[in-house]
């Protein structure tokens, strides 16, 4: 693998994610489309990147979701795309070229965490890890949780003691 692939896969491992909405008025944007045709394309935004024509596919699935994300999560899945396109075209010989990756992932790592978020508990896929220099991010819950609340009974109030008005005199 050349290295400009090799830092095109890692950053596409470090942020890759998926997006979707629930109640999206707009039919082409709505979460169940999305969810149906990201878990049909989850696996290749994974990798392999061994070839130029790995690297433009993964691009154009990204710029695919991209029109389709729901309103929710679009502003985070555009900027993912835009991470994407930025790293398909690095010039691993360039320090300028890798520098421009490396910040636009940065900046990308907390839309890519929403993302992920968002995928697991609307879509239910597991999307690929999400480690940035946040750390990796925590498992996400795929159905909401819920504890009943703990109650202690009220402490007791000490005995009233019996006091005596001073006496004059």
């Amino acid at each position: 693998m050349r290295p400009g692939r090799r830092i095109f896969a890692i950053t596409s491992l470090a942020v890759v994610g998926g997006a979707g909405a629930l109640g999206c008025s707009d039919d082409d944007r709505g979460a169940e489309r999305f969810c149906g045709e990201l878990a049909e394309v989850l696996a290749t935004l994974d990798g392999p990147v061994a070839a130029q024509a790995d690297v433009d596919a993964i691009v154009a699935t990204y710029e695919h979701l991209d029109g389709i994300t729901p309103l929710a999560v679009e502003r985070e899945w555009h900027q993912l795309t835009e991470l994407v396109q930025t790293a398909a075209t690095v010039l691993p010989d360039d320090p300028a070229s890798v520098q421009r990756v490396a910040d636009a992932a940065y900046a990308a790592e907390r839309s890519a965490r929403s993302v992920n978020s968002w995928v697991a508990t609307t879509c239910g896929l597991e999307m690929p890890a999400v480690i940035g220099i946040e750390g990796p991010m925590p498992p996400v819950a795929t159905q909401p949780t819920t504890t009943p609340p703990t109650t202690s009974p009220p402490p007791e109030s000490p005995p009233p003691t019996e006091t005596t008005p001073p006496t004059e005199g």
